[in-house]
């Protein structure tokens, strides 16, 4: 396991940084909560540094999260659609730090982006990693209201199911995107990203009308159950599934509009 993590971490870092040293830079980065483990290291959660990568500069906090994103979003690319064909804005829901927005940004210059993102201090990051996106400060549900969602201390991730870290309920407002939609004037989907630690099924619940205008979808899920409902729900919409896969906790679904 640790090999592969290394090896993970190796091609992570040539594939994203530009020079050796850049590269070097990166692959430091990405073995802090090795070092920190070992007790080698410590973590500075207050702390905001740049990092100089192919996608331009990215800025990251020195917690146990925001570097781990590096690997699967940037440098595998694992929401697949690079270049969006068709119209329609890129709608990232559970944006955490901006990282996949920027991603999708990098193959698709020009294109309106949204993110939402119910945590204060992912949505500073997320001003700093995709400036040009629009931003909605909430949570993403079925209905309008509030929900209690678990948030680590260092405000890291804010999720509706147990996390692996210590952590502690905080209130946030939510919204549905067919609100969000019909508020903000939104008009076609290229692609709805979801990344909600367990609120999918609800987001897709509550998006009925934009779904009619959503071209595809790419969800991490989260329990079977939920991977299970998000594959159902999209069906119901008019998706077909081109990929799904599921592991021990988290699963992903790939689906688009069917002609």
């Amino acid at each position: 396991m640790a090999h592969s993590r290394l090896a993970e971490f190796v091609h992570c870092a040539r594939t994203l940084g530009e020079t050796p040293p850049a590269q070097a830079r990166i692959l430091w980065r990405l073995t802090k909560n090795l070092r920190v483990r070992l007790g080698l290291a410590r973590h500075h959660p207050e702390a905001v540094y740049p990092l100089a990568t192919t996608f331009g500069t990215l800025w990251l906090r020195d917690n146990f999260g925001d570097i781990t994103n590096l690997p699967g979003l940037l440098a595998r690319g694992v929401y697949h659609w690079r270049e969006l064909s068709g119209p329609g804005l890129i709608l990232d829901v559970g944006a955490n730090i901006g990282l996949a927005a920027r991603w999708f940004a990098r193959f698709n210059p020009g294109r309106p982006i949204v993110c939402c993102e119910p945590l204060p201090e992912n949505i500073e990051m997320i001003r700093h990693n995709c400036p040009q996106a629009q931003i909605v400060a909430a949570a993403i549900g079925d209905a309008p209201g509030t929900v209690d969602l678990l948030t680590d201390a260092d405000g890291v991730i804010a999720s509706s199911i147990p996390t692996a870290w210590n952590s502690a309920r905080r209130t946030f407002p939510v919204r549905t995107l067919d609100d969000c939609a019909a508020e903000f004037d939104w008009g076609d989907v290229a692609v709805l990203k979801m990344d909600a630690e367990g609120m999918e099924p609800a987001i897709l619940c509550g998006a009925r009308q934009l779904l009619t205008r959503t071209t595809r979808v790419a969800a991490e899920t989260h329990g079977r159950s939920g991977h299970d409902e998000v594959q159902a729900l999209l069906r119901d919409a008019g998706f077909q599934i081109t990929e799904e896969r599921f592991g021990t906790h988290t699963g992903m679904v790939f689906a688009e509009r069917s002609v």
